[in-house]
C-alpha cells in the first residue's frame, strides 16, 4: 500500500509529525501514534489524498531500471520469391512427375505442389522451382533432404524427382580455428550434448532438433557453437562437426538518464557487469546497480544450466536504499528494501522464428519506511509467480516480429502490528493477507516499407494488468515514465489494474556522425483504476473518480553507434500530454510538475 496524506490536513499532519512525543507516553505507544500521524492515517475528509512514495513502489520501478538493457528488435530479411521464367527458353511438356524416395512426407502431399506445373510447357528453371518447392516442403516440416532430378529422358513427359532423406549419423567436436590453440573455458562435451540432445544415430535427421541444440548452446553465456554438416559413412546420413569457441569472459553495460523520480533524484547512473562461463558450464554471475541523489540499489544474481536442454536455475538477491527529498524532505522519510528468489526456465520452443519460454519462480520481499526516526511500515511479501515468454517472426505485410509475455503471480503480504498499519489497512484497502494478479504485455514491430518506403516502421504495444484484491505498492502498475506514458512523471497514475497502449511510427534516417539515426513519432494512452475494491472514504471525500485515463504524445531521436562507436546509443524524447490528469492536485502531478508542460527524456547508454 502507498502512503497517502490528505491534502487539507497535509500542513496540520507535517506540523504533527514534528512535534515532542509527551513524556508521559511509551516508546511504543507514541511509534504507533506518530506511524499514523505520519502516514496520514487520518479519517480523509473534504480533499483528495496524495500519494507518498514508499519502498514498494521505489523497488518495483529500481526493478525496471535494472534490467539489462535487451536488444533492439531487428526485422528479418523476406524470403526470396520465385524468379518468373524466361519465355523463350527450351520448354518441355510435362504429364506427370514421379517422386521417388520419399518416406517423411506423403507423396500425395508433395504431388499436390506441384500440380500446377502438369500439363504444361515448362523451362529447366521453372523444373527447378518444382525440386524447390520439396526441399522447402522438407525445411518447413522440420526434416534435412536433398532432392534432385536424376539424369533422364524426358521426352514422354514424364519427370522423376529424387528424394533422399537425411539421417543423421555421429557428432564431433573441437576448438574453433579462433582459438588459435588457447586452453578452453568453455565445456566442448556439454556443448556437443546439447547440440546432439534431441538427434539419434541413425534416425531421420530433425533440422528443428538440431537448430534448437545450436540455439541452446549458443544461449549459454559465454561461448559459441558452430556446425556443419558433412557426409557421412552410410548413405543418405550425416555428420555433424562442431567447433567451440569462447566469448568474453566479462560483458556489461552503463547508462545515464533523467529516469529517476523527483522525489529521489532525476539523475540516474546504472550499470552491471556479468562474469560469463566461469566454470565452463555456462554459468553466470551478474551484478547490476543504479544510484540517484537520493537512492541505491544493487541487485547480484547467479545462474547456471541444468541438464543439456535448456532448463536453467537463477538464484538473486536485491538491496534498495531511499530517503525521500524536496517536497517531503520535512519528514525525513526515509527506507529499504530486500528480495531474496530462487526461479527456473524452459525453452519450451526454441527456433530462429519462434521462442516460446516457461518461467516459474518464489521470491520473499521485504519493505521498511521510517519517518521522523519512528517504524511506519514493516512489510513482508513471499511471491509465487508462472510466466511465460516469447516471440514470433513473420512475413504479414512485408515482415513483421512478435513478442511478449504473460505472468501470474500469487502472493501473501504480513504487515507489522506495532506500526499501526494493520489496522489502517483493515480499515481501508484490506491489501493484507493472500492477493493474486496477471501482468501481460504484447509487441508487434511492423515493416512499412511496402507502403511508405524502405526503412519506415511501426511499432505497436499493449500492456496491462487484473488484480484479484487490491494490491500493495510494490505490486500496483503505473501509467507515466519514459517507458510508458512518456508525457507523465515515473509512477505517476497508480493502480491495481490497469491498460497501457502505444504506438510509434519510426523511420531509419541512414548514417551519420558515427552511427545510426531513427526518428520516432509516438502517441501513448492508458486507463488506470485505481483500487480494485474502494472502500467508503477512499478519496478523501474529493469525488475524484476511481477509473481514470491518461494521454500523450511527442517526438523521439535515437542514434546508435557503428564501427568504433558500436555498443553506445543516445535516446532522446519530448512528449506533451493530450487532456488533463484528473488525479492532479491544483493542475500538479504527483511529482509536483504541471500537468499542461511537456517532458523530455535521454539517456547515453553503453554496452561491452
Amino acid at each position: 500500500m502507498r502512503l497517502q496524506i490528505p491534502v487539507a490536513f497535509q500542513a496540520l499532519t507535517l506540523a504533527t509529525c514534528q512535534t515532542a512525543v509527551p513524556s508521559s507516553f511509551t516508546r511504543s505507544s507514541s511509534a504507533g501514534l506518530l506511524g499514523l500521524l505520519c502516514l496520514g492515517w487520518l479519517s480523509p475528509v473534504l480533499s483528495q489524498p496524495v500519494s507518498i512514495p514508499d519502498a514498494g513502489s521505489l523497488q518495483r520501478e529500481t526493478e525496471r531500471s535494472l534490467q539489462a538493457p535487451g536488444a533492439i528488435p531487428q526485422l528479418r530479411a523476406k524470403p526470396a520469391q520465385e524468379q518468373a521464367a524466361d519465355p523463350d527458353a527450351p520448354r518441355v511438356t510435362v504429364q506427370r512427375f514421379v517422386i521417388e524416395g520419399a518416406q517423411l512426407l506423403p507423396e500425395p502431399a508433395l504431388q499436390a505442389l506441384l500440380a500446377d506445373l502438369q500439363g504444361h510447357a515448362l523451362s529447366m528453371q521453372e523444373l527447378e522451382q518444382a525440386v524447390s518447392r520439396i526441399e522447402r516442403a522438407y525445411r518447413d516440416a522440420g526434416w534435412y533432404a536433398r532432392v534432385w532430378p536424376p539424369p533422364q529422358d524426358v521426352t514422354q513427359g514424364v519427370v522423376h524427382i529424387q528424394v533422399l532423406e537425411g539421417r543423421f549419423g555421429q557428432a564431433s567436436v573441437q576448438p574453433a580455428a579462433s582459438s588459435a590453440g588457447a586452453p578452453l573455458r568453455a565445456d566442448a562435451q556439454r556443448v556437443l550434448r546439447t547440440v546432439t540432445a534431441g538427434l539419434q544415430a541413425g534416425q531421420p535427421l530433425s533440422a528443428v532438433k538440431l537448430e534448437r541444440g545450436l540455439l541452446l548452446a549458443n544461449d549459454l553465456p559465454g561461448m559459441e557453437a558452430t556446425a556443419v554438416l558433412q557426409a557421412g559413412q552410410a548413405t543418405g546420413s550425416s555428420d555433424l562437426a562442431i567447433e567451440v569457441a569462447d566469448q568474453p569472459l566479462l560483458t556489461g553495460d552503463m547508462a545515464l538518464s533523467n529516469y529517476g523520480l523527483r522525489t529521489t533524484g532525476k539523475g540516474q547512473l546504472s550499470g552491471g557487469l556479468a562474469v560469463n562461463n566461469l566454470s565452463g558450464r555456462g554459468d553466470q554471475l551478474s551484478l547490476r546497480m543504479l544510484g540517484s541523489a537520493h537512492l541505491g540499489s544493487v541487485q547480484a544474481r547467479y545462474s547456471l544450466p541444468l541438464g543439456y536442454d535448456g532448463l536453467r536455475l537463477a538464484v538473486w538477491s536485491s538491496a534498495m536504499d531511499y530517503k525521500l527529498a524536496g517536497s517531503y524532505s520535512s519528514l525525513d522519510a526515509k527506507g529499504q528494501a530486500y528480495s531474496a528468489g530462487m526461479g527456473l526456465s524452459y525453452p519450451l520452443l526454441r527456433q530462429q522464428a519462434r521462442n516460446l519460454q516457461l518461467h516459474v519462480g518464489l521470491q520473499h520481499r521485504r519493505y521498511d519506511d521510517d519517518m521522523l526516526d519512528t517504524a511506519v511500515r514493516r512489510q513482508r511479501n513471499e511471491v509465487l509467480n508462472l510466466g511465460l515468454s516469447g516471440d514470433l517472426s513473420d512475413s504479414l505485410g512485408g515482415g513483421g516480429i512478435n513478442w511478449g509475455s504473460v505472468q501470474l503471480l500469487h502472493g501473501r503480504l504480513r504487515m507489522q502490528a506495532s506500526t499501526g498499519e494493520v489496522t489502517q489497512d483493515a480499515a481501508g484497502p484490506n491489501t493484507r493477507d493472500d492477493y493474486t494478479k496477471l501482468a501481460w504485455q504484447a509487441n508487434r514491430l511492423q515493416n512499412l516499407a511496402g507502403w511508405l518506403g524502405q526503412g519506415w516502421q511501426l511499432q505497436a504495444s499493449a500492456s496491462g494488468q487484473w488484480a484479484h484484491q487490491n494490491l500493495g505498492s510494490a505490486e500496483r502498475m503505473s501509467l507515466g515514465g519514459p517507458d510508458q506514458i512518456r508525457a507523465y512523471p515515473v509512477n505517476e497514475a497508480m493502480g491495481d489494474q490497469g491498460l497501457l497502449l502505444k504506438l510509434q511510427l519510426q523511420r531509419e534516417l541512414g548514417s551519420a556522425l558515427g552511427g545510426g539515426w531513427q526518428a520516432q513519432l509516438f502517441y501513448d494512452w492508458g486507463q488506470i483504476r485505481q483500487h480494485k475494491k474502494p472502500w467508503q472514504g477512499w478519496d478523501g471525500g474529493s469525488g475524484m473518480a476511481n477509473s481514470y485515463h491518461l494521454a500523450g504524445w511527442g517526438l523521439g531521436l535515437r542514434w546508435s553507434g557503428q564501427g568504433d562507436w558500436r555498443g553506445w546509443q543516445v535516446q532522446a524524447s519530448v512528449a506533451t500530454p493530450v487532456g488533463n490528469n484528473p488525479a492532479a492536485s491544483q493542475g500538479r502531478n504527483s511529482d509536483g510538475s504541471s500537468q499542461r508542460s511537456s517532458r523530455g527524456w535521454l539517456v547515453l547508454s553503453r554496452s561491452f
